[in-house]
């Protein structure tokens, strides 16, 4: 998670709103400089999730999927195949940004598993409430905002999977948000990344390790 990606994503992102918790003055530049790393991450992780569940859906319907990558057509029709190579994706997006602790402990790189992405609340409503008591190490608590939030139908997967929500009978307007996240950064040099990723349901404090991401 350098700079570069992190201004990159900013030009068009929602202003952040930071929360300090335990963390001396003099420590939250850089604690700041972690979330707003670990922000810009999530969202294009938001972007990805949503775009592979629409895929997926297409598979589903229409019995395969057309992708065009790096100049070269690929067909899926076999789901397997497609869950596989979307793991493979997601861990080539998410290592570069993974301490070697994280990726030699994960199980599996799952995303994807429902609509919309979890990390679309950064777009929506969340608050990011950072504690760091040294220069290199961060924790980071991802909460989204409560009630209903509005589908973002500017984004021709979002109304796809929308528009397939009410054929089915379903009056698809708004959803919520039902997890929060803890991030654990470790600072690597010029960088910021994850070391360990914790999920809870958003109303309590029921937390797990995910080994999955």
């Amino acid at each position: 998670m350098n700079r570069a990606k992190k201004e990159a994503a900013g030009k068009f992102a929602p202003e952040l709103n930071i929360l300090f918790r335990d963390t001396p003055e003099k420590l939250r530049p850089l604690a700041e400089e972690a979330a707003e790393a670990l922000s810009a991450l999530l969202r294009e992780l938001a972007a990805m999730e949503d775009k592979a569940f629409a895929q997926y859906t297409r598979l589903c319907r229409q019995g395969r999927v057309i992708e065009f990558r790096d100049g070269e057509r690929r067909e899926f029709t076999d789901i397997q195949a497609w869950k596989e190579e979307n793991k493979a994706r997601f861990a080539a997006f998410l290592d570069p940004h993974c301490t070697q602790k994280l990726i030699s402990q994960r199980r599996g790189c799952l995303h994807a598993a429902h609509f919309p992405s979890s990390f679309s609340c950064l777009n929506a409503g969340c608050e990011l409430a950072v504690t760091a008591k040294s220069g290199t190490r961060a924790v980071i608590w991802l909460t989204p905002d409560g009630g209903s939030v509005s589908f973002d139908l500017s984004n021709p997967d979002v109304r796809y999977l929308v528009e397939g929500m009410k054929c089915r009978g379903h009056g698809a307007v708004t959803h919520s948000f039902f997890e929060k996240f803890r991030f654990t950064l470790k600072r690597e040099g010029e960088d910021w990344r994850l070391d360990e990723v914790f999920v809870s349901p958003l109303h309590s404090d029921r937390w797990r390790r995910d080994f999955y991401f």
